[in-house]
């Protein structure tokens, strides 16, 4: 794991222990906000040894003036900016989404289809990955007309494969050999 998301994980761990459970998704959408004001332009000053801390406290407290955030989420982005880390903001966002996934018990699921699926067969596949994990599932769709068919799924470091493209190079692979 890099050096950069470990640190983001420490900063991340932090804040998530500090917020009661029913204040996690909202800090979440806070970070989320943030991050679309700070592009790598703006990460990468953050990240710089050159510019002095004053700076770019200054910077993060006229940006915030745009926001309502919580307390606790203002300490730990002054934290950050003191300790010249406010430029992991992505990977903090990341490894704090972690941490509120696993509090609130709901799994990230990446489905990826030939075609759109409609919202029966979503809703069977999004089931059977809630019943298979015991938590609530978030889906993300993509369409891939690569596969030809079928769909796969992803969910942290599983992965369901059943997809034409796939069948048919195994078959292919088995027939060469």
């Amino acid at each position: 794991m890099r050096l950069e998301v470990r640190i983001a994980r420490r900063y991340a761990k932090a804040l998530a222990e500090v917020l009661p459970d029913e204040k996690l998704e909202k800090v979440l959408k806070e970070i989320e906000e943030l991050l679309k004001v700070f592009d790598e332009k703006a990460l990468r000053y953050f990240k710089s040894p050159v510019v002095p801390t004053e700076k770019k406290r200054a910077l993060l407290e006229e940006v915030l003036k745009n926001f309502k955030i919580s307390d606790e989420l203002r300490k730990v982005l002054f934290l950050m900016v003191d300790r010249n880390r406010l430029g992991l903001l992505r990977e903090f966002k990341e490894e704090f989404e972690n941490f509120v996934n696993q509090r609130l018990g709901i799994v990230k699921a990446e489905i990826t289809s030939a075609t759109e699926l409609d919202q029966e067969v979503l809703g069977k596949i999004k089931s059977k990955i809630e019943e298979l994990f015991g938590k609530k599932a978030e889906i993300t769709l993509k369409v891939d007309p690569s596969i030809i068919g079928g769909f796969i799924v992803k969910v942290s470091d599983k992965v369901l494969d059943a997809s034409i493209k796939t069948q048919l190079d195994n078959l292919k692979k088995t027939l060469a050999d």
